[in-house]
């Protein structure tokens, strides 16, 4: 009886361990199952696909959609949107403007078109592969400090100057004023003086530079995402 006992015990154990050693669950599906995402971007040709597969394997479920396609309607039922550097600004327009779903927006003229940023308030670093961590603790800068390299070669980084009430992560190296990653808590004001209906972050991934991109790039990217989901939940 007592031989019996051990080995049913034995068993529970080998099951328990056995659980555990599962791998743990992605950034997108630490709660209640994946993160859906929107992945908006120009049409075919470009490296879209490259960085959608990145998303994936982080764990987002991530439905890609082209931004002549694109309407507000489209939004319902995402936990997140991704705007690519590869859409025309112009076919966005101000389309995702009091957007009650996350955004990270990597399009400049379009983060400016929604108010992040002024509409002459942004451009780019044209030979650039570092960037500047000037607030370590706050979840946007992906657990880095001072400077990171983001980029394998020299590329362009997109840089904004935010408004007041914005949070500044990452700037570019020497220039403070150049946020490269920054971000509006939901009800924070834009630079209009409007709240902000959920958070909004501008990342500055450039058209072109998806594959130029290193590890701890795509880290900061990710972090990014993760922080813009959760959307200012407790």
């Amino acid at each position: 009886m007592k031989r019996l006992l051990a080995l049913c015990l034995v068993g529970v154990l080998i099951a328990m361990l056995a659980a555990c050693s599962k791998s743990t669950p992605t950034t997108a599906s630490k709660s209640a199952g994946p993160v859906k995402m929107l992945y908006i971007k120009r049409g075919e040709g470009t490296n879209d696909p490259y960085v959608v597969k990145h998303f994936e394997k982080a764990g987002y479920t991530v439905i890609d959609m082209a931004d002549n396609v694109f309407k507000p309607e489209n939004l319902n039922g995402y936990g997140v949107v991704y705007v690519s550097p590869t859409v025309n600004a112009s076919r966005i327009n101000d389309q995702l403007k009091g957007s009650k779903v996350p955004i990270v927006f990597a399009k400049p003229q379009v983060a400016s078109i929604s108010a992040l940023t002024g509409l002459l308030d942004y451009n780019e670093l044209s030979a650039a592969k570092t960037v500047q961590i000037k607030d370590s603790k706050h979840p946007l800068a992906a657990g880095f400090k001072d400077q990171v390299t983001v980029y394998k070669n020299d590329g362009k980084i997109g840089y904004a100057i935010p408004g007041k009430e914005a949070v500044t992560i990452v700037t570019a190296p020497g220039d403070d004023k150049k946020a490269v990653v920054f971000g509006y808590e939901k009800g924070a004001k834009n630079i209009n003086n409007e709240p902000v209906s959920s958070r909004q972050v501008f990342f500055y991934l450039s058209a072109g530079e998806e594959m130029n991109q290193t590890d701890d790039g795509y880290k900061l990217l990710d972090a990014a995402v993760q922080w813009a989901a959760q959307n200012g939940q407790k």
